[in-house]
């Protein structure tokens, strides 16, 4: 089999593994005895080695996180942790993780951080304001028993917020284009925040400022 042929089969066998992400196994070493099995089938109808294919594989994503970095929608750290995320898992396709690894997409700390700029503006502990959102009540009611207005808080979030935004720019942790996309949500964020609650099963608190991406997706082929 020619090596054109060889990498466009395994560019679609990737795009099948992902896929297949939602059926596959979740731990690290189910994920890759699934792997094996799957490459080892697939290298099978493409008439090749799983070692060839598994080099394929390898190169594609390799060549889609090379483009990714050239594009801005990835630092060169993150495309190194992808890198060295895939040779600590001894895997090469996406099978049983979101786009940004186990766990799918999502930024650093959920929205521990905003919960916990929510609070230092209004003069209350996390915990006290986590309580009283796992109650019912909502921010905008929070911050009013507190003799505090709701655009208070909101402008002291996002000072906060963009602030660490900005130190993660600054240190090349993000890309620019993540940081504009981050600044976009992080305001639609902003302007719920009064509504902000926690109902049954603790949902439906602050969300995050941190883009999906600085979670290290993995570009698929």
């Amino acid at each position: 089999m020619s090596r054109k042929k060889l990498i466009a089969g395994a560019a679609t066998l990737a795009v099948l593994a992902g896929g297949a992400s939602a059926v596959a196994a979740t731990t690290s070493t189910d994920r890759k005895a699934e792997e094996q099995a799957f490459l080892a089938d697939a290298a099978k109808r493409l008439g090749v080695s799983s070692e060839q294919l598994t080099s394929a594989l390898t190169a594609a994503q390799d060549a889609r996180l090379a483009a990714a970095v050239k594009a801005g929608e990835l630092t060169q750290a993150q495309a190194d942790a992808i890198k060295a995320r895939r040779a600590a898992d001894g895997t090469v396709l996406p099978l049983g993780r979101g786009p940004g690894g186990p766990g799918g997409h999502g930024g650093r700390g959920g929205g521990h951080e905003l919960l916990a700029d929510a609070a230092k503006a209004i003069g209350i502990t996390e915990d006290a304001l986590e309580t009283q959102l796992h109650d019912g009540k909502t921010l905008t009611a929070i911050v009013k028993a507190k003799g505090k207005t709701l655009a208070e808080v909101q402008a002291a979030v996002k000072q906060a917020a963009t602030a660490r935004l900005d130190a993660d720019l600054k240190a090349k942790k993000i890309t620019h284009a993540q940081y504009d996309e981050a600044v976009e949500h992080l305001n639609e964020h902003i302007a719920r925040l009064g509504d902000a609650k926690f109902g049954p099963g603790g949902k439906g608190g602050p969300r995050d400022e941190r883009p999906a991406s600085t979670a290290t997706p993995t570009p698929t082929p």
